[in-house]
């Protein structure tokens, strides 16, 4: 009698997720959402046990779900998109080397091309557990994700693709995608995963996305991600930036007084094909606080992971350009920021990066320290792009503002003296140990506070 208690308890439990945990749009939290960030990727080619990164994909629901993938160069320009089909509280580990490496992609099937699991869940591609659900997606109207063939990319694709991440001559692409990095043949970018409502071959960036329909708004998707050195035996993590929409009221729900987003307010995808709105995701923070160490027991220093939102559309002057010509690059680079200041531990402030403007690109007199979209950033300096941004003191914390206007020849903005970011603070013992936590986000560009130290 107890046992069947417990067992009933246990099970009604595990239905109750079927309603993944909701929070308030525009605080940015760990939550089940619509859209997942991996602010920045490195994946080392030349070396086997070099640099990787792993990330996750789970479901919150039992309800069936489709994630789309997309990878983004660290100049913000799509190069390549797939689907992972979810069961209900599913979860799927994409190492991304096996995708720049080898040109593999994660298998995974729906009910209607996943024949193997008829007699049992359990021997298919896409396993069904006892509180899941598995159908063809979507709807009756036949299967939609089968398993891909691997390797899916053959050679002219996986070379193009390594390629357009490392910053050299892309040809299927169309030139140079991502900045170089001094040939050092680490693939860059971010990622990112949108729960969907229909398989489809489109990036973010491209018409229809969001306007047809095909990005889905409900809160699903969680993960984590790690960076892996192998031949250290060392590794990194966080959490994946968890982005929330703006679902369609519930039955009986009270409907959170920022949703909707409305034309013409700040959205994660907003800068894409005008959507006006239409991508219905809280846009990050502008402004963080971040500790740093650069001694001590952390004799690796301080690293901040920062990705950026330039504001412009990967087409034309701000997409692939031609790698030859001298000086060539997107029309926004390199972003600049408002303020960046570190206290050390008796208050003493110190600007680290001078800003003459805060125009991107500068119209001069600037330091930009944090200039791409996607970047891992040295606080003992060394860094190849960019101004180092290296504190005087060992301990004590910063003060990054990366609010700015975009220049009318990199396009229009349509939020001057706003944009949001992300920070990810890194701090490590040269390959002994580390720890990793999100910087303290001081505002959203929900509501964004552009407080400048500059004197």
């Amino acid at each position: 009698m107890i046992r069947g208690c417990s067992v009933f308890l246990l099970a009604a439990g595990l239905l109750a997720l079927g309603a993944p945990a909701s929070a308030e749009i525009c605080t940015i939290d760990d939550v089940p959402a619509a859209t997942l960030l991996l602010p920045y990727f490195e994946v080392a080619m030349d070396e086997p046990d070099g640099i990787t990164t792993i990330f996750s994909i789970n479901n919150a629901s039992a309800t069936a779900v489709v994630a789309h993938v997309t990878l983004w160069t660290d100049q913000s320009i799509p190069t390549l998109d797939f689907d992972v089909y979810l069961t209900g509280y599913d979860v799927q580990t994409i190492n991304l080397r096996d995708i720049f490496m080898f040109g593999r992609l994660p298998v995974t099937a729906d009910d209607g091309a996943d024949p193997g699991d008829t007699a049992n869940p359990n021997d298919g591609i896409s396993n069904q557990g006892s509180l899941s659900q598995d159908i063809n997606f979507p709807g009756s109207t036949g299967p939609c994700v089968a398993p891909y063939n691997n390797p899916v990319l053959d050679n002219f694709r996986l070379t193009n693709l390594q390629y357009a991440h490392i910053g050299v001559e892309a040809p299927a692409y169309g030139g140079c995608l991502a900045a170089e990095h001094g040939h050092d043949w680490i693939e860059r970018g971010y990622v990112t995963v949108d729960v969907v409502t229909q398989c489809n071959l489109l990036f973010p960036s491209s018409p229809g996305y969001f306007s047809s329909g095909i990005a889905d708004t409900r809160n699903v998707l969680w993960g984590d991600y790690f960076y892996v050195v192998p031949f250290e035996d060392f590794a990194q993590g966080e959490t994946l930036v968890h982005i929330e929409s703006c679902p369609t009221p519930s039955v009986g729900v009270p409907p959170d007084p920022d949703c909707p987003f409305a034309p013409g307010e700040y959205t994660f995808y907003g800068r894409y094909a005008a959507v006006a709105g239409q991508d219905q995701r809280e846009p990050l923070s502008t402004t963080f606080a971040s500790r740093y160490l650069n001694g001590g027991a952390f004799t690796g220093g301080t690293d901040l992971i920062v990705w950026r939102d330039s504001k412009t559309i990967p087409t034309g002057i701000n997409g692939p350009y031609n790698c030859a010509l001298q000086g060539s690059r997107p029309a926004w680079f390199p972003l600049n920021q408002t303020d960046v200041v570190a206290f050390d531990e008796q208050e003493n402030p110190e600007d680290l990066c001078f800003t003459g403007d805060v125009v991107s690109p500068p119209i001069g007199g600037a330091q930009t320290c944090f200039p791409l979209e996607a970047q891992r950033v040295h606080l003992e300096g060394g860094n190849l792009i960019g101004a180092d941004p290296t504190p005087s003191a060992d301990f004590g914390w910063m003060y990054i503002n990366l609010n700015h206007t975009l220049s009318p020849a990199a396009g229009s903005d349509p939020f001057p003296g706003v944009a949001q970011n992300w920070v990810t603070t890194m701090m490590s013992a040269e390959g002994r140990f580390s720890v990793g936590f999100d910087a303290i986000k001081l505002d959203t560009a929900c509501n964004p506070t552009n407080v400048s130290f500059i004197p």
